[in-house]
């Protein structure tokens, strides 16, 4: 926690030595009652409350005090605060080897309905975008907040041919808020060459665009794991690092795959997680199974929290104010109840 008006802290001196005058006047008032009358008398004179009562509205009042005292020095805290400019891709792989029915109905299919799941648990402020991804990348729906749009768009996929995961991560981050001024010509990456063994394009110098100032952002990819084409992996792992951007894999199949009939001939369709899994250790995110579907629907919950919600470096002076406004009403009305004045 940081001060606006550190100077002012000096202040917090002064509830110690309020609570050092009420112990005083409390002890001066035992005084006067001994020198009234003896011990074994006051009972009969007067019934004194029990100690709680006598000192608990006092108590209220000092804590108030002293959280007064703290926001006079203009307190600044990160603070999670509701945000409406959060950006989550959802990038579906669309790659032939989705038909695979290793899992029911088919991979596609049940893609589909976590992506609708995932849909759903997305604050109403966040927006959503589709990408999807076989041959080459390609976006569906930019980032929006209207879910229709991607609802209809998701139902209406169909299987094409090779998977470029590499591909689909860079043009996600091209629609993503912020991503495109920050990162500048590094988002040209062109497709080609094997996957994993093309260096990263070097970062080059960064424009007006801070990280720090990015909004939330992450991707979700719902694939089978296998990447043969487009850009490589790891230009894309890096652009999404340097871009604040975590990707989260959720590997749709299962470890032995599935054995299909094409052309008349029995096909296998296999299924790799190690490079979704690799992408989303290398960004920060997660990997998930398709099969988890309880985790998953935890996971898209706390991920709609995460989205709809950023810290930000906010004065909390009135948040104190009001605590401490809080803390003398209470304290007031505990002296109403039990003596009938305040304080």
């Amino acid at each position: 926690m940081e001060f606006g008006w550190p100077v002012m802290l000096w202040a917090l001196a002064a509830p110690p030595l309020l609570l050092w005058g009420y112990v005083r006047l409390v002890r001066r008032a035992a005084r006067r009652e001994r020198l009234l009358a003896d011990p074994h008398l006051l009972s009969v004179l007067w019934s004194r409350p029990p100690a709680l009562r006598r000192h608990l509205p006092v108590a209220f009042y000092l804590a108030a005090a002293t959280i007064l005292t703290l926001a006079v020095a203009r307190p600044i805290a990160a603070i999670p605060l509701p945000v409406n400019r959060a950006a989550l891709i959802i990038a579906l792989d669309i790659s032939k080897s989705m038909i695979g029915e290793d899992v029911a109905p088919n991979r596609l299919k049940a893609a589909q309905d976590a992506a609708l799941d995932l849909l759903e648990a997305m604050p109403p402020t966040a927006k959503v975008g589709l990408v999807v991804f076989s041959d080459y990348a390609q976006v569906l729906v930019p980032p929006t907040t209207e879910r229709e749009t991607i609802r209809q768009a998701i139902g209406g996929l169909k299987v094409q041919q090779a998977t470029g995961m590499g591909s689909a991560i860079v043009e996600s981050l091209r629609v993503l808020p912020g991503r495109r001024a920050l990162l500048g010509d590094r988002l040209n990456v062109q497709p080609g060459g094997p996957p994993g063994l093309v260096p990263s394009p070097p970062a080059g110098p960064v424009p007006d665009q801070q990280p720090a100032d990015l909004p939330p952002a992450a991707i979700v990819i719902f694939s089978d794991g296998v990447s043969n084409l487009g850009i490589p992996p790891n230009v894309a792992i890096s652009l999404a690092v340097d871009g604040k951007v975590k990707v989260y894999g959720v590997g749709v199949g299962t470890p032995n795959g599935s054995v299909m009939t094409v052309d008349n001939q029995l096909v296998l369709v296999p299924f790799d997680a190690t490079l979704l899994s690799q992408v989303s250790q290398a960004t920060g995110g997660r990997y998930f199974e398709i099969t988890q579907r309880e985790e998953l629907r935890r996971i898209y919950r706390q991920l709609g929290r995460a989205m709809g919600w950023e810290r930000r470096r906010t004065e909390v002076t009135s948040f104190l104010a009001g605590a401490a406004g809080i803390l003398m009403m209470v304290g007031a009305l505990f002296s109403m109840i039990w003596f009938r004045r305040v304080p």
